[in-house]
C-alpha cells in the first residue's frame, strides 16, 4: 500500500540526493525519532498516515511507520518481541489480570514486573546483517542499541528507568517467533560491549541461565502456553543480577 502524495514527498524530500541505503535510514530515524512523541497505548486502532500525522504513538505505532517508510523505500524490516524487567505497578499488574480473565494467559505478558515492548530491524545489505531500529527509545544500530538499553553509564535507560530486556524474538510475517535473539543481544553482544569482562564476572553464568530461562517462558507465553505471572520472583532477580554485573565490572571499565 502506497502512501498518499503529501506522505510520499516528505519521504522523498527527507532523502533527496541520497544513494547510500545506510544514510537513507539515518535520515528517517532521525526524522522519526525527533518528531514523533511516545504516548501511552490507549487500543485505539489507527492507521499508519493517521499516527504520522498525529505524530504520536506508542512503541507498536511507532514501529508501524518504520516498517511503512522503509518497506516504502525498498528496504526489508521485521518485528522484534521484546519483554522486560520494570519498576513495580500494581496498576499494571490489575489490569493485566483484568485482560486474562476475559481473554487468556497472553497478556501475562505484561504484569506487576514487567512489561513488553515491540521494534524493529532492518536488513543492510552492504553488511548483511540486521539491524537494530527503535524510535521509541531512540535507537539505532546495534553499539547505540547497547549502550542505552544494556550499558551501566548514567544516561542508559537501565539506570534512569529500571528497564531490562531478559526476552528478545523476531517475528515471522504472521507475527510468529521465528528465531530467538536473546543470546545475541543480552549475552554475547552484552558480553562484547564490555570487552569480554561480563564473561569473567561471577554471576554471569547465573545471568545466563536466567536469560535462557525467561526467554523461553517468554515464548510461551506470547504462544498463549505460558503465564508469565508465574516468573515475576525470576523476573525480579534480572534487575538484581544486572546491578551486580555492573558492581563487578564498572571499575574495571571505560565508560
Amino acid at each position: 500500500m502506497e502512501f498518499n502524495v503529501e506522505i510520499s514527498n516528505e519521504i522523498n524530500a527527507r532523502i533527496q540526493g541520497i544513494t547510500d541505503e545506510s544514510e537513507k535510514v539515518d535520515k528517517i530515524f532521525s526524522w522519526l525519532n525527533e518528531d514523533f512523541e511516545w504516548v501511552q497505548t490507549d487500543y485505539v486502532e489507527r492507521t499508519v498516515e493517521e499516527i504520522m500525522i498525529r505524530k504520536a504513538g506508542n512503541c507498536a505505532e511507532q514501529a508501524k511507520v518504520v516498517e511503512r517508510v522503509l518497506t516504502h523505500l525498498g528496504i526489508e524490516t521485521r518485528w522484534i518481541l521484546e519483554m522486560n524487567s520494570h519498576p513495580e505497578s500494581m496498576e499494571r499488574q490489575n489490569y493485566s489480570i483484568e485482560l486474562i480473565e476475559k481473554y487468556g494467559y497472553f497478556y501475562s505478558i505484561f504484569g506487576w514486573n514487567h512489561n513488553d515492548h515491540r521494534w524493529l530491524e532492518y536488513y543492510n545489505k552492504h553488511l548483511k546483517q540486521w539491524i537494530p531500529i527503535d524510535t521509541a527509545f531512540g535507537v539505532l544500530g546495534i553499539n547505540h542499541w547497547l549502550k542505552k538499553r544494556l550499558s551501566f553509564t548514567f544516561e542508559s535507560i537501565p539506570n534512569t528507568q529500571q528497564i531490562i530486556p531478559f526476552c528478545i524474538v523476531a517475528l515471522d510475517s504472521n507475527s510468529a517467533a521465528s528465531e530467538i535473539l536473546s543470546n545475541c543481544y543480552l549475552i554475547d553482544q552484552f558480553d562484547k560491549f564490555y570487552n569480554g569482562m561480563l564473561s569473567r564476572a561471577t554471576v554471569w553464568e547465573e545471568w545466563k541461565s536466567l536469560i535462557n530461562k525467561l526467554t523461553n517462558v517468554g515464548i510461551a507465553t506470547y504462544s498463549k502456553q505460558g503465564n508469565l505471572h508465574k516468573h515475576q520472583d525470576d523476573i525480579k532477580r534480572v534487575y538484581n543480577l544486572y546491578l551486580r554485573l555492573k558492581e563487578e565490572v564498572l571499575t574495571k571499565v571505560d565508560i
